[in-house]
């Protein structure tokens, strides 16, 4: 009852947010903001914009739907309103926000032909249109000599967003800084959420693991809900490849704290990853960990847990499990499997097989390696593995040491 009680009353802050908007966005049509400027002032849409927004980063799916139609009627209503609002500083920096923050560049496209000019910095609405138009280089140099620091919380962090936008592949440790200015001027925001989602990532670039593990908790302690949380998910898989937690125990070990603060559902689809990277690499031990936690939260009868009787089945190789093993593949549903997991498994059959017997000789070739060491080799060796002629080779070498050692006694 509480879970549904909190959706309606999200729901319902949707509605009186997009309703107050719409309003005032009907108001500046009627009056072309020109009598009422300050009950259709723009900075105070850009407000109602930005409370929909911390929805958003909330997980709240009406508030990202409203925003759509609330970016809409901001469109048609900053183009009406009337040259002079636009000297008020909180309306032009309601502007650039409004821009990046999904609205449309025609707006910021008027605002540059208006005279006089909104009362704000030009390069910051020319850089915030060449960031929307994909011009990359252009938004770097118009915004070089501009800190975010500088300016007022509400615009410093999304400018501090933009700069860092170019640096992440080409110098991650300015990237991550911007990253965290962005973070700090706007706790709590859309701007926070995708700062973090980015940071993340970076970290992974840089493998930085224990910056990596902080910044994935503080994450999804914050923003596990958001609209968003797919992205960071899809980021966080990638990085977990990058950072190599599979390649000894100590460092998978790392990753428990970190993989606790998510859902059993994505929960269990990392360690199914980690259980297949581990596995190919030969890392048995993370590998058989991995599997172990998957299959604690895998449902019967999926295509999951079938994968995972395979995986678990590769990282039982001793002798003494072969009983469990072979009743274990002979349980795996290969229906269910696709073709890459049904390779695995005839690779799995192959190294059980090996384990369990040597390949039988050829017709009137004794097998034993104690028994009739004076017959000869046959003619036909193509029975042979490369592991016996290798043992071959090694009883060769051993019995000319025993012989040189009789000697010498």
């Amino acid at each position: 009852m509480r879970v549904l009680s909190m959706k309606i009353s999200g729901f319902l802050g949707v509605i009186a947010t997009i309703g107050i908007a719409v309003c005032v966005a009907n108001g500046s049509r009627a009056e072309g903001l020109r009598d009422e400027p300050n009950d259709a002032a723009p900075f105070k849409m850009t407000r109602s914009l930005q409370g929909l927004q911390e929805q958003i980063a909330q997980g709240n799916t009406h508030a990202l739907q409203a925003q759509r139609t609330l970016l809409a009627k901001m469109d048609e209503a900053y183009l009406k309103v009337a040259v002079e609002v636009w000297q008020d500083p909180r309306n032009a920096r309601a502007a650039v926000i409004h821009l990046l923050s999904g609205g449309h560049p025609g707006v910021m496209k008027h605002l540059l032909s208006i005279d006089p000019l909104p009362a704000i910095d030009r390069r910051l609405m020319e850089a915030s249109l060449a960031y929307v138009e994909g011009r990359e280089e252009d938004m770097q140099e118009l915004l070089s000599e501009i800190d975010p620091l500088d300016l007022p919380s509400s615009l410093g962090g999304h400018v501090a967003l933009v700069k860092a936008a170019p640096f992440i592949r080409s110098e991650p440790a300015k990237a991550m800084e911007l990253l965290q200015v962005a973070s700090l001027l706007m706790p709590g925001t859309l701007v926070e959420e995708a700062a973090l989602r980015r940071e993340v990532f970076v970290a992974g670039m840089m493998g930085d693991v224990a910056r990596f593990r902080v910044l994935s908790i503080r994450y999804l302690r914050r923003f596990r809900s958001s609209v968003y949380a797919g992205d960071f998910r899809r980021r966080f898989a990638l990085a977990l490849d990058t950072l190599g937690f599979v390649q000894s125990e100590d460092k998978f070990a790392l990753l428990d704290d970190v993989l606790r603060e998510f859902d059993a559902d994505s929960r269990r689809g990392l360690y199914l990853r980690l259980a297949r990277s581990a596995l190919l690499a030969g890392h048995l031990n993370v590998a058989r960990k991995s599997t172990d936690e998957a299959l604690f939260l895998a449902v019967d009868g999926t295509k999951e847990k079938e994968i995972l009787k395979v995986y678990l089945s590769a990282t039982r190789l001793d002798p003494e499990d072969m009983s469990a093993n072979r009743d274990l593949l002979w349980s795996i549903n290969k229906a269910m499997l696709a073709k890459e997991d049904l390779e695995l498994l005839d690779g799995v059959y192959t190294v059980l097989n090996s384990v369990r017997h040597f390949p039988e000789p050829p017709e009137n070739v004794i097998g034993e390696f104690n028994v009739a060491s004076g017959i000869s080799a046959p003619d036909e060796r193509s029975w042979l593995t490369a592991d016996m002629e290798i043992a071959e080779k090694l009883l060769r070498r051993t019995g000319r040491s025993l012989a040189l050692l009789g000697e010498k006694q």
